[in-house]
């Protein structure tokens, strides 16, 4: 008997699997579409902290000229420094209303002294406002949570308003004022919950002011 040869499939090699230094296996990365490409293309992100404390070439060109090149302390001498008066580790940001022309003597007394740290935030504050070292960004965000806190400020009022009669109708009924943990329980109703217990308190009184049924002397009733 003649010997047949069957036929076999071609062996696929199969790819190695990589792993962490943990002994996780790594997940393979999957390739970035095309339009998410084009989009993170013209994506901009934000400026980063440290690039928000540098002052910008043209902010410094203004301040030199602006001082004719002599430290803004008053010692006289050449300014070679840009000082952050509101130090960039407390936030403090290159912005023009928050540099300062100063030399090196200047810099670096200034910076090991509180007091005089102090009083340069203390000027710069009435020059150009309690916030002058704050730059677009810090305005944007500073001004959403204002407008937050308004709205919910306004909420609160119209709440009150809204708690008023309910709280003249309890202290009616009660004879006396009410107590803090009383209103406190009332603030923390929401309007439909204070609206069924104004209803509730109501329809109390109501039937509690009507009067119940008298008989005469010597009458009798039946059940």
């Amino acid at each position: 008997m003649s010997h047949q040869t069957f036929w076999k499939p071609e062996k696929k090699v199969k790819e190695k699997k990589s792993y962490s230094s943990l002994g996780q296996r790594k997940k393979s990365k999957k390739p970035i579409p095309e339009w998410k490409k084009d989009i993170l293309a013209h994506h901009q992100s934000r400026p980063s902290r440290a690039d928000r404390a540098e002052f910008p070439p043209e902010v410094i060109t203004e301040l030199i000229e602006e001082t004719q090149g002599i430290c803004q302390c008053g010692c006289g001498r050449k300014s070679t420094q840009t000082h952050h008066v509101m130090p960039r580790g407390r936030s403090g940001r290159g912005v023009k209303t928050n540099a300062m022309r100063v030399c090196d003597t200047c810099h670096d007394r200034i910076q090991t002294n509180e007091e005089e740290l102090q009083g340069w935030i203390t000027t710069y504050s009435l020059t150009y406002g309690p916030r002058f070292w704050f730059d677009e960004q810090d305005w944007e965000e500073y001004n959403r949570k204002q407008a937050a806190r308004e709205r919910m400020e306004a909420e609160k009022r119209e709440h009150l308003d809204y708690m008023k009669p309910v709280m003249e109708l309890i202290t009616s009924a009660a004879g006396r004022t009410l107590k803090a943990k009383e209103i406190r329980l009332l603030e923390a109703m929401d309007d439909k919950q204070m609206l069924v217990f104004t209803n509730m308190i109501s329809d109390a009184l109501k039937n509690f002011s009507v009067p119940a049924p008298s008989y005469g002397y010597g009458e009798r009733f039946e059940d």
